[in-house]
């Protein structure tokens, strides 16, 4: 009882009590959040979890990631989390993460600025995050952060002359470097103008439900990418570890990017899934590669969500995340956040202020919410079998998401008012 009482005094200490049941709202900006806040939120489930995820509603906006910032840090610094995997692209990534090596190791300088233009539509609040964990990895060089992407947006012709180069250094079979280059439609690809002529045809096959020439691909990419986990689990140095990664990497996003496309103009649903199957496969690898017990993932809430009931997302249908993936996969327990706000605006554009009789968002403004933290049990959420929760904005029209909280993520954190400041200029998103 006594223990009870005190974790109470901690989790509301600097904070209000919650107008809706169920909900924790505070005085501090999330910037000052105190790690007893945060420890006492997070709880037994999230110290258990061997992924945290941290997803939100919207790319770019400033109050969602200083919440991100905040929660990241203290995974990092009082659970011990060092392994930071970001939805950008897998090769694309490498560039921050030399540079985020290279403060552990001094080739980074202290005043250098970090290349956030790998990230999707970065913004000046993606700064600080990075700038800490330079400063952080030049005071812990042993035990530095390390950070990579697992998303499927790169050039595929880079993939596919990683998988025969490391592929001829690993031993892999020739037949099944010729199986891969026969079977991908890709493999001829030398720029975007090849890579989009290998779309077309792809698609046009799928538009006639001719789906084996993928099978036929991905069935070859999977062949090489689990003899490079072998080889990766077996090397004795640590460039042969790296080498065998990178391919089954490579292998694991090329799936995910032709299949993305292939069933891109006939199945929306089919095409997300493909993509954020490869999403959940490169976190594993990921882990793997790094043998990271533990990870923190950052993403938008539609890769990171549990899916353990049906959603309407963007009213496109019940579309499968990347978290889904890793845990069908893996056998591994992710522990979620999703990240909200009443009134938002981002790099993909301003929300409208939402109207829905179920809206989760309006219901914590109207009840006076500015910053708060609810589990998906929360008291409130009684209130309907199903939520609204803002997703963004489609021609001017309020888009969002139709769930049942408790079954999508474990935690909820609201902000009321969450700006668009300083977007910056940013690599191309589909095509780098």
């Amino acid at each position: 009882m006594i223990r009870a009482c005190a974790l109470l005094l901690l989790l509301f200490s600097g904070s209000v009590a919650a107008a809706l049941p169920g909900v924790s709202e505070f005085r501090a900006a999330p910037e000052a959040l105190s790690d007893a806040q945060l420890s006492a939120l997070f709880g037994t489930a999230a110290r258990n979890a061997d992924v945290v995820a941290i997803g939100e509603t919207v790319h770019g906006s400033a109050g969602l990631l200083r919440v991100q910032t905040r929660l990241i840090r203290h995974l990092v610094e009082q659970q011990g989390l060092r392994l930071i995997v970001w939805e950008t692209a897998v090769l694309r990534s490498r560039e921050l993460a030399q540079w985020l090596a290279g403060c552990a190791s001094g080739r980074t300088p202290a005043d250098a600025s970090p290349p956030i233009d790998v990230l999707y539509f970065p913004v000046e609040a993606d700064g600080p995050l990075w700038r800490w964990a330079c400063r952080y990895n030049a005071a812990n060089p042993r035990d530095p952060v390390i950070f990579r992407g697992m998303d499927v947006w790169d050039r595929p012709w880079e993939h596919h002359r990683q998988i025969r180069d490391s592929g001829a250094r690993l031993g892999l079979p020739e037949a099944q470097i010729a199986a891969i280059d026969k079977h991908c439609t890709s493999s001829a690809a030398r720029d975007w103008a090849g890579a989009d002529a290998a779309l077309a045809v792809m698609q046009q096959r799928a538009r006639l439900r001719d789906d084996a020439g993928l099978r036929a691909c991905q069935q070859a990419l999977d062949v090489a990418l689990e003899a490079a986990r072998v080889a990766g689990k077996k090397a004795e140095q640590e460039a042969q570890r790296e080498a065998a990664y990178e391919l089954a990497l490579s292998a694991s996003t090329l799936q995910g990017w032709l299949g993305f496309h292939h069933y891109a103009a006939v199945d929306d649903v089919a095409s997300w899934n493909e993509r954020d199957r490869a999403q959940g496969r490169n976190l594993m690898l990921l882990m793997e590669r790094h043998a990271a017990p533990r990870a923190i993932l950052a993403a938008h809430i539609s890769h990171v969500s549990h899916n353990r009931s049906p959603a309407d997302w963007w009213q496109s249908g019940d579309l499968k995340s990347g978290v889904y993936f890793f845990q069908k996969l893996s056998g591994r327990r992710v522990f979620n956040i999703a990240l909200t706000a009443y009134k938002a605006a981002g790099a993909q554009g301003d929300w409208l202020e939402p109207r829905a009789a179920d809206s989760m968002d309006k219901a914590l403004h109207d009840a006076g919410h500015r910053l708060a933290w609810f589990s998906g049990e929360a008291a409130f959420l009684s209130r309907h079998p199903r939520w609204w929760l803002q997703n963004g904005n489609a021609a001017g029209m309020e888009n969002g998401i139709s769930i049942v909280p408790r079954d999508h993520f474990d935690a909820y954190v609201f902000i009321d008012q969450s700006p668009l400041e300083g977007l910056l200029p940013a690599r191309p998103v589909w095509q780098p």
